[in-house]
């Protein structure tokens, strides 16, 4: 009779941990598995950009001006503002310092301004941005006395705002496609996006440097010496696809979408915006085809076929 028992219990403690089993393998394992076969995706509309991480170095056409003695600091211009040549800028201990030609007044300055100059950035190489990391204590920006200056004290600056540079460097796989004359966006760490022109590309060892030019203020860009940024090359909306789902028809390029009312696929011709390799950005619900004909196209939430090989494609009307 106990024996009986014993045996009726191992069985119940089996039978316990082989639900469980299933259990887990129902939650767990099966939705992966099932993953790993399944044959479409949706397509939704989104933003495709092709864009490439960088470290940077700013250059500016800067020029600090010091108090020639000891007083207080009156401003007469707020932080960066425009001003005409001979715009009175500050007065020191009585004295008042006027500008000696046409840019932005900044009270910040690092004392790199006549170091890295648009005269000399060609010289610029991936050791100088590594140095000054290295030395970013030294050469942390400060702010200019706005109560009272002593004698040879930055008091403030007048930058050049009709061109400044981003000085980058990418790694050489990341570098293709960033053309002298070419436009770009740059997107700052705070989000800031601004558009600005390659002005030079070359190889530098492992890395590109590639050089920005930009004509457009940034509140911050008197600020910063060394960041890191987002170089968009390109990007563009619309229907975003595997690239790998995308085939040919007799010339045309498309997918196979699934009917929803059998369990078929459909060729449906596309027109491809921009590809990065892995996804392509296409028209949404119709486009001009090369003769001058609007044709229908995918639209959003359409079930796409992820192989294109094994489609069947649905002949006449369903």
């Amino acid at each position: 009779m106990m024996k009986t028992k014993k045996n009726r219990l191992k069985v119940m403690i089996l039978a316990y941990v082989v639900f469980f089993a299933a259990l887990y393998v129902i939650i767990y394992i099966v939705p992966q598995v099932s993953g790993i076969f399944l044959k479409t995706y949706t397509a939704e509309y989104g933003l495709l950009e092709i864009s490439a991480d960088s470290s940077f170095v700013v250059v500016r056409d800067e020029t600090v001006y010091t108090a020639d003695s000891s007083g207080a600091v009156t401003r007469a211009a707020s932080q960066g503002e425009l001003m005409l040549k001979d715009s009175h800028i500050a007065t020191v201990g009585g004295t008042q310092y006027h500008s000696e030609q046409q840019g932005i007044v900044s009270y910040y300055y690092d004392g790199l301004e006549a170091v890295y100059t648009p005269d000399n950035m060609q010289t610029m190489s991936y050791s100088t941005l590594k140095k000054l990391k290295k030395e970013a204590d030294q050469y942390e920006v400060k702010e200019c006395e706005d109560k009272s200056a002593a004698s040879g004290t930055p008091v403030y600056k007048i930058i050049d705002n009709k061109q400044w540079y981003l000085v980058c460097w990418l790694e050489a796989d990341d570098a293709e496609g960033y053309d002298p004359g070419k436009n770009i966006t740059t997107e700052f760490s705070d989000g800031t996006q601004l558009k600005m022109k390659v002005v030079n590309n070359d190889v530098q060892g492992e890395k590109n440097r590639v050089i920005l030019s930009c004509d457009r203020y940034y509140e911050k860009f008197d600020r910063i010496r060394t960041g890191t940024c987002r170089l968009i090359r390109a990007s563009r909306n619309g229907i975003i696809l595997y690239s790998d789902s995308i085939t040919e028809e007799n010339g045309v390029k498309g997918v196979y979408v699934m009917s929803k009312r059998v369990d078929r696929a459909t060729f449906v011709p596309v027109k491809i915006l921009l590809s990065d390799g892995e996804k392509t950005v296409v028209e949404k619900d119709y486009f001009t085809n090369d003769a001058g004909q609007k044709t229908a196209t995918v639209e959003n939430y359409d079930e796409i076929l992820k192989k294109p090989d094994t489609a069947q494609e649905t002949k006449g009307s369903e």
